[in-house]
């Protein structure tokens, strides 16, 4: 501790102010965070500015925020996953007025605030009253024993805040950047009207409560964080987590809280959707031999094909991906209803059971869908020709959320409504007398909404979810190739690429039973605009008109795919 020479009536003040300081137990603990003290009277006693001069050392704690470097007050309310190490003294002003403060040494860019009351560093915007970072320090004058630099002669902080005597302050010295370290001592000055009580128990943090948003934070778990905030400010969403131990286990009970498959059951339930587009687009692909052996032949046609596909989602963007198994089957009527106009009309079922491929957080979803679809083609002359589809839909689903830290099951039910609406146009080259090529263009659109559900089963941890829509507009181009091997036998094979040029990404607006006014979003999947198609099959005619065909079909996006197989039956009367 260095003290200057004092006359008796300094001298009287400097007791009486240790007096006050050791009325509070710790005050005067003698630790590396109060290693020196020094007062200098710098003026008549009726006019006293004293000068404290007191140090801390190493690392109190941590504190996080959104933004890298700090600079401004308003940055403290902005949580955040970026990690400042602070130190901290705790002082006590015997006199009230105006009084500077500043870092007049250090090894880092300073930071310095001040707080008034109390500092937690978990809500650090909290009682916060001033903020700066560069502002020269080390003022020449002072008469300052350790004077020096701040890494860089004008990284030294300093501020200027009216202060109560008698009440407590904190300064908080933290670093510009986030993430750098706090070694070595921090010297500190205090300028004012009378002296500040230093060396006092520096802040220390209590065991650190549940903050399911830092665990979250700390793990980059950036799916729950919307959930996370608000289960950490309802006291009874909170207390759920206060048995968890570690953010592991913490950041993975947050997972478990968030809506059915992270908002990704809709992007499932349309690539079911759109396995049965293409059932019915190889049926009117094209006509006279245009298509993979699917020619009008007669007035009329019955025909039936079941199909089944298997599809798997990589995770994406801290999401947990899928994989969907759907079986359907579709049937439909078609005919001439003049010389170039073919219309028809079907009816198709699926159903996909679709499951989350996460260990942590298991959910589940059952999806019945039920299709009603118009088709049709027109020839424009004889190798161009337009086809075109119509069709509405309704889908139930069911879905489970395991709630493992909880032992609980959330279950939801509700129902889905679809539309689409598609257009293409292909034109037929002969390659050879057996094989043609039919390269066309086409364009789909189409729409699904969600109704909104509230969940049953998981208590407090329910969710009540908005309803939600999401659209697809898809613009392709394909190929297609077919070679008839004999009167009766056909092989056919086509290539195509599409791109969704409205390509959502997913998400989810859900509300915890537990706080139902604060709502929260959630946001899944970010898939690729473009998407792979390719196929192959083969189509035998009997002669007594009935047609047996097969087909093999794949769909890819970067992180997603997805095989179709495929059989149908036609009669022709």
């Amino acid at each position: 501790m260095n003290r200057p020479t004092l006359n008796p009536a300094r001298r009287q003040a400097w007791n009486a102010t240790l007096a006050k300081l050791g009325s509070k137990p710790g005050r005067l603990r003698k630790t590396a965070l109060a290693a020196a003290i020094s007062t200098i009277a710098l003026s008549t006693p009726a006019l006293a500015q004293i000068t404290t001069e007191f140090s801390a050392s190493g690392t109190t704690g941590t504190f996080q925020i959104s933004d890298t470097q700090l600079y401004d007050l308003a940055q403290l309310g902005v949580a955040g996953p970026s990690t400042y190490n602070y130190n901290s003294q705790f002082f006590n002003p015997s006199v009230s007025g105006n009084y500077t403060f500043g870092t007049s040494k250090a090894t880092f860019d300073t930071v310095i605030i001040v707080y008034t009351g109390s500092y937690n560093p978990a809500a650090p915007a909290t009682n916060a009253l001033v903020l700066n970072d560069d502002s020269g320090g080390a003022q020449s004058g002072l008469g300052l024993v350790n004077a020096g630099t701040c890494a860089t002669a004008n990284w030294c902080s300093e501020v200027t805040q009216p202060l109560t005597a008698g009440t407590d302050y904190y300064i908080v010295t933290t670093t510009y950047n986030a993430g750098t370290a706090i070694a070595g001592d921090v010297w500190y000055y205090v300028v004012g009207p009378g002296g500040v009580g230093v060396g006092g128990t520096p802040y220390v943090p209590p065991p650190p409560a549940v903050s399911v948003f830092t665990s979250s934070s700390n793990l980059t778990n950036s799916p729950t964080f919307g959930a996370a905030r608000i289960i950490d400010a309802t006291p009874g969403l909170l207390n759920l987590f206060t048995n968890l131990s570690g953010d592991r286990a913490v950041s993975n009970a947050a997972s478990q809280t968030l809506p059915l498959l992270t908002g990704g059951s809709q992007i499932a339930s349309q690539n079911a959707l759109n396995g049965i587009n293409r059932v019915i687009q190889a049926r009117m692909d094209t006509n006279r031999g245009m298509s993979s052996g699917d020619v009008f032949e007669g007035d009329k046609n019955f025909w039936v094909k079941p199909f089944g596909s298997r599809a798997t989602q990589d995770d994406n963007n801290g999401v947990s991906g899928y994989k969907a198994e759907t079986y359907g089957l579709a049937a439909g009527v078609d005919g001439t209803v003049g010389p170039a106009l073919r219309l028809g009309m079907a009816f198709a079922y699926a159903s996909s059971n679709i499951d989350n491929r996460s260990n942590i957080a298991k959910q589940s979803a059952s999806v019945d869908v039920y299709q009603l679809v118009g088709y049709g083609s027109y020839s424009i002359d004889e190798r161009t020709e337009l086809n075109f589809q119509v069709d509405v839909g309704r889908n139930n689903n069911d879905g489970k959320r395991t709630i493992a830290f909880t032992n609980t099951v959330a279950k939801a039910d509700y129902h889905s409504t679809s539309a689409h609406i598609g257009v293409g146009l292909g034109r037929s080259f002969a390659l050879a007398p057996q094989t043609r090529i039919i390269p066309s263009v086409r364009l789909d659109y189409t729409w699904m909404r969600d109704g909104s559900y509230s969940e049953k089963g998981a208590g407090l941890l329910n969710l009540d979810v908005k309803g939600r829509s999401t659209e697809a507009l898809i613009l392709g181009i394909d190929g297609k190739l077919t070679h008839q091997l004999s009167e009766r036998a056909l092989i056919t094979a086509n290539l195509g690429v599409g791109y969704d040029t409205i390509n959502e990404r997913s998400s989810i607006t859900a509300a915890f039973a537990g706080a139902p006014g604060a709502a929260f979003v959630t946001y899944g999947i970010d898939p690729s605009p473009w998407i792979g198609q390719a196929g192959f099959g083969m189509v035998y005619q009997a002669r007594n008109g009935l047609e047996i065909s097969g087909r093999y079909d794949a769909e890819h996006r970067t992180g997603f795919l997805n095989h179709t197989a495929s059989m149908k039956v036609r009669w022709a009367f």
